[in-house]
């Protein structure tokens, strides 16, 4: 293994995975407080107290770095909402906890929300593709959940939709509450579980 040539503001050596973990938070602090396009990997190695070439051998470029960022942020999205989940309860109340966990987390980093939602204009192509890739293994996800609320004979197609929808309604409500913040968290919660409920509930089970 290769060691880093110490610099003026070097920190200390790190095992890789918590360099990597060091790198990925100060590049999501510098996408959340400057944007995308006014932050450069040399800005994230000064902020890491690291030389110019240790992001690089991490994630290769800014898009990579940028990618691996929303990648973390959207896994630790995906485990809150996962967590949420009760099947004892009924599965109204379960859509809205889901619901509740997803905005807990907007209301907490309401950065990291925007960061994570409005990510696809400021990449090339080929990296909208991965960006693209990340946000449907979130739906699979989704469609997991609503799978085991449906009854046996709902259609995976509807299933499907139904998962699609749900992520969508979300993310347009969550840009709702960041534009109007008067709302409460619960009031939110509450429109997003009477909207769901009202496409969905013929499909849960008993």
């Amino acid at each position: 293994m290769s060691v880093e040539e110490p610099g003026p503001a070097m920190t200390a050596r790190m095992p890789s995975a918590q360099r990597r973990d060091q790198l990925l938070d100060v590049a999501e602090n510098l996408f959340v407080t400057r944007g995308y396009s006014a932050t450069s990997m040399e800005d994230v190695a000064r902020g890491a107290g690291v030389t110019r070439p240790v992001p690089y051998r991490h994630f290769g470029t800014k898009e990579g770095v940028y990618l691996a960022v929303l990648e973390r942020a959207r896994r630790e999205y995906e485990a809150v909402m996962v967590e949420a989940i009760d099947p004892e309860l009924p599965a109204r109340e379960q859509l809205a906890r889901v619901g509740d966990a997803f905005y807990s987390v907007l209301e907490d980093s309401p950065g990291r929300w925007k960061l994570l939602f409005a990510s696809s204009a400021v990449l090339p192509v080929e990296f909208e593709e991965r960006l693209a890739a990340q946000r449907f293994e979130t739906i699979e996800m989704i469609r997991g959940l609503l799978t085991r609320l449906a009854r046996p004979d709902v259609p995976p197609a509807r299933i499907t939709a139904a998962a699609h929808a749900m992520s969508g309604v979300a993310e347009r409500l969550g840009h709702w509450w960041l534009a109007d913040p008067s709302l409460t968290r619960d009031e939110l919660v509450e429109h997003y579980a009477d909207f769901l409920w009202g496409g969905l509930g013929g499909y849960a089970r008993d």
